[in-house]
Parts: C-alpha cells; structure tokens; sequence
C-alpha cells in the first residue's frame, strides 16, 4: 500500500502508546492523544521534554534521523502511518511541517509556495490556485501579489515563516504541524502568523508545539503538558492553564519549575 486510505472514522490523528527510544534512552514514553477536526492544541513543556520528537513522530519525520525506534502507532483517520508499505512522503502530504526558523529557497515567492506541488507534478492551472489559495490562508496575500516573481529571501522574517506555512497548505493537508513556528519572530510578527493559526483550526487539525504559555493561552483549544517524554496531562486550555490537576503542570505554567 502506497497511499493512505481516507476512511470517515474520527479522529483525524491518533496516537497510541507511542514510545521513541534512541539506543538505551527513552525519548518519548507510552504516549496516547487524539486529535479531532478543527481544533488547534498547544504542546507545552519544559526543554528537553520531548516536544518536537513527539510532532515529528505524527508525520515520520523521525524517520530521517537514526538510531530512532518508534513503538506503537499513530493513526492517520485509522491507519497506522508506521505500518509496512505506507509511504511517508505520503504522509508528509496529509501531515505538513513547519519549522522553527524559516526554511525559505533562493527563489521567487510563488516557486517557494508551489513547491510541492511542482514535485507531484501537479498541472500549471492546479499550481496558480493552489498557491492564490495557500497564500490567502497564510495570511500573506495582500502583501506578495503584486511582487510573485521576487525573490523570498527579500521578505522579512514573519513573511517568510508564512510562506512556509502557505508552501505546507499548498498541497492541501489535512492536519498542520508547527515547531516553535515564532521563536524566532518579533512581536508583530508573532501576532501575524498566530492569527493566520487560529484561521485555519476552523478548516484542519492544528498541532502547535510552543515554549511559550501566554501563546497556547490565547491561540489553542487544548493544551497537552510533556515532562520527561510523558504525557503528564491534557485537556481544554483554560482548564488546564488555570486549573491543572497535576502539581507538574502547575509548576511549569506558574514558573516554578525546579
């Protein structure tokens, strides 16, 4: 099989008891977390406690570093994206990727967006309104259309993370994943690209792994708390921001964290 089969079945992603090992450490332990349509959750928790292992395992990224073994599975609307003969550039096209500092190519605006697009091979037609469309999503249309052919590196630095968010949408996911997507912005620019995240939670799966609280406070329906590569707790922000069960979680949201 080299494709992933679209059943209905919710939700959109699930993980189930999923465990990372490197050699003899334990990068994530027994993990299981659904993600349903339409939503947008926050992956919070201190350095080191797994978070982009754990985005990078939804999509096999995971796959291009060695040593890494993934045990369990992660169900993409109910296949197992691990399981033998799924092709995970396939998955990569469900699940798209951004990362922490932009990852823009020295070369025009709209070659940047189609990207993908140009690798499937998808027809000239099929390009221009995928594009048009992912730029009007990343919020960066109304300041690139008069200027499509220029080079992206003359963006600033916001542009170019949402060109990167628009070269993800351009092959139409269904689930967008995020690592730290505004570490490296400025204030503006961090408020740009939060209010393009919380446009799209109403269209796919939004999975935005952040250091920052205050972020998941005003973009997420959800958050979930890693420490030490376990899945201490997950629930509805306010709840979990204001009222966590886990002295964990309270320390972490409260800056206490020893």
């Amino acid at each position: 099989m080299s494709a992933l089969a679209p059943p209905s079945s919710e939700p959109v992603v699930a993980v189930d008891r999923v465990t990372v090992r490197a050699r003899s450490r334990t990068l994530l332990d027994g993990i299981s977390i659904d993600f349903s349509a339409r939503s947008l959750t926050a992956v919070v928790g201190p350095s080191g406690c797994g978070k982009t292992t754990f985005i990078r395992t939804l999509n096999r990224m995971v796959d291009l570093t060695p040593g890494l073994r993934v045990e369990g599975e992660v169900r993409y609307l109910g296949q197992n994206i691990y399981a033998r003969g799924v092709n995970p550039v396939v998955v990569r096209r469900r699940m798209g990727m951004v990362f922490q500092r932009p990852t823009v190519f020295p070369i025009s605006i709209f070659e940047n967006a189609a990207f993908g697009l140009r690798l499937v091979r998808a027809n000239e037609d099929e390009i221009d309104t995928a594009v048009t469309e992912a730029l009007e999503r990343a919020g960066l249309w109304e300041e690139v259309k008069a200027n499509l052919d220029g080079p992206a590196l003359s963006l600033s630095g916001g542009q170019q993370q949402r060109l990167c968010i628009a070269r993800a949408l351009a092959v139409r996911p269904r689930v967008l994943l995020l690592d730290e997507p505004t570490s490296a912005l400025d204030p503006a620019a961090t408020q740009r690209v939060e209010s393009t995240l919380q446009r799209l939670k109403d269209d796919i799966v939004v999975i935005l792994v952040t250091h920052n609280v205050g972020q998941a406070a005003r973009v997420s329906d959800r958050v979930a708390f890693l420490h030490s590569g376990r899945l201490v707790e997950v629930g509805p922000t306010a709840e979990i921001l204001e009222r966590p069960r886990e002295k964990l979680t309270e320390q972490f949201i409260t800056g206490r964290f020893g």
